[in-house]
């Protein structure tokens, strides 16, 4: 990820400069493939004018709480300021268009390595957000806020029409796979390690991951099965380049292990921005994942004691695409003995984000389960927390991990009530100038005849939180 793409002034304002010259009618390129058709720049224009609208009326960015001002009376930046992950696809599309422009070497708009910062206190971390910034054009700090230097893409048309090849995308979605997955066994004493949000590809993202290795490592050693389930997400909308070079490139699971470890990977609102077609299409047939997976966004994993499904929440933005409440009725009634256990992308209920929304529709179509006592267990991602709820909602034991690769605040502190439901929340912290950035992590579940023991771990490594489920 570029430094500048993560900063909301920078994306809008590169925003509104293509929308004036595609409106002025800039010519067009050498390369006549990159130029666009009448009804592709009308469609842009459109796209890109509603979204500037959108953002008027307030970000679209993370949700995180203002930080208080310290004892001077200053006040840190904005998180927009430095890790702008819009939930607005066509922002999330505009950002995607920019980073593959910018990455692209004959563009001419070089992208170089960020060093390390030598106000951390060891020299040999990795920066807190990204280690890629636009060579000339280097952030500045003033007034609190982190600002650029003016610029302009050279080929707005290459942009552009990136940009235009996503919206159709996400316009006319890749059909969703209604076949019935098949259910996968998984051993007694299997260890699965969940992380959510994982697919930035920056640096502290890979530490993730190093550490998630580390837990396999155990596990194998051991001689127990590992699988390992991501949540959903690759930023900024589920490119194909975006797969291959923060997802693919750093996942734990080795390319000679895909038929020994198990891996699977939700469907997340990132992956369908650009309409799914990367992910079901291009990340499901990896061998690692096609194995095990197949090219469908659910899967249901059973042992003697659970039966585990992946549900897909994000073909229907924050809803329940049919028909998986159809299966999941079907397949739990028929199978009265085994504990039951969800997987998803985004959340039933939150601590942080209030909406009577949130969640209405899993409410709706799963209400049979919500009132079933051998639901015992939900994790979602979505939130870039790490919260531990107490039972809510007909869920015995749900917990939010979407901390897995995206680099957000932790203005809260340890004296700080936990908000409703919550029981347990991460608030461990890295300070940075002003800002106090949360760490990132992922939770290793090991089966056991009788229950299900949860260890959180965090990017370097410290187990902060350890549980049974039962």
């Amino acid at each position: 990820m570029i430094a500048q793409l993560l900063n909301r002034d920078f994306v809008l304002e590169q925003m509104r400069d293509i929308h004036g010259r595609l409106a002025s009618g800039e010519p067009g390129t050498v390369d006549a493939r990159r130029d666009l058709a009448p009804e592709d720049r009308r469609d842009a224009l459109d796209a890109l004018d509603a979204a500037l609208s959108r953002e008027q009326e307030g970000s679209s960015g993370q949700h995180v709480a203002d930080a208080p001002a310290d004892r001077r009376g200053r006040v840190p930046a904005p998180i927009d300021d430095f890790s702008f992950i819009s939930h607005d696809p066509v922002v999330s599309l505009f950002q995607s268009a920019m980073d593959e422009y910018l990455s692209a070497s004959e563009n001419g708009e070089p992208v170089e390595d960020v060093e390390p910062p030598d106000d951390r206190r060891a020299g040999d971390d990795p920066p807190l957000v990204t280690d890629r910034r636009l060579e000339g054009v280097a952030p500045r700090r003033a007034d609190g806020r982190r600002l650029f230097d003016q610029f302009s893409v050279t080929d707005a048309r290459w942009v552009s029409s990136l940009f235009a090849m996503g919206l159709r995308k996400f316009r006319n979605r890749r059909p969703f796979p209604t076949e019935r997955p098949v259910t996968r066994p998984i051993a007694d004493t299997a260890r699965v390690l969940l992380v959510g949000d994982w697919g930035s590809g920056i640096p502290r993202a890979q530490k993730v991951a190093a550490q998630m290795r580390t837990s396999l490592d155990q596990a194998l050693a051991e001689g127990r099965e590992c699988h390992v389930v991501h949540l959903g997400d690759v930023y900024y909308s589920g490119f194909e380049r975006e797969y291959r070079d923060r997802f693919l490139e750093y996942w734990p699971v080795r390319k000679d292990e895909a038929t020994k470890i198990g891996s699977w990977c939700l469907n997340g609102n990132h992956d369908m921005y650009a309409g799914g077609y990367a992910y079901f299409d291009y990340l499901l047939k990896d061998p690692r994942f096609n194995h095990w997976q197949g090219q469908f966004s659910t899967f249901r994993l059973q042992n003697r004691s659970w039966q585990i499904y992946g549900l897909d929440t994000a073909w229907d933005d924050d809803g329940l695409k049919d028909p998986q409440n159809t299966w999941v009725r079907e397949l739990t009634g028929n199978d009265p003995q085994r504990n039951i256990m969800l997987l998803s992308h985004h959340q039933l209920f939150s601590a942080h984000e209030q909406s009577e929304s949130r969640g209405k529709v899993l409410r709706d179509k799963l209400g049979f389960l919500l009132t079933n006592p051998r639901l015992r267990a939900w994790f979602w991602g979505h939130e870039h927390r790490c919260n531990v709820f107490a039972p809510h909602s007909g869920v015995a034991y749900g917990a939010c991990i979407g901390h897995g690769g995206v680099p957000t605040y932790m203005n809260l502190g340890d004296a700080d009530p936990l908000p409703a439901p919550s029981r347990y929340e991460y608030r461990k912290s890295i300070v940075k100038g002003l800002e106090k950035w949360g760490y990132m992590g992922y939770t290793v579940l090991d089966f056991r005849p009788d229950t299900i023991h949860a260890t959180y771990i965090d990017e370097v490594g410290e187990t902060h939180f350890e549980d049974d489920i039962s």
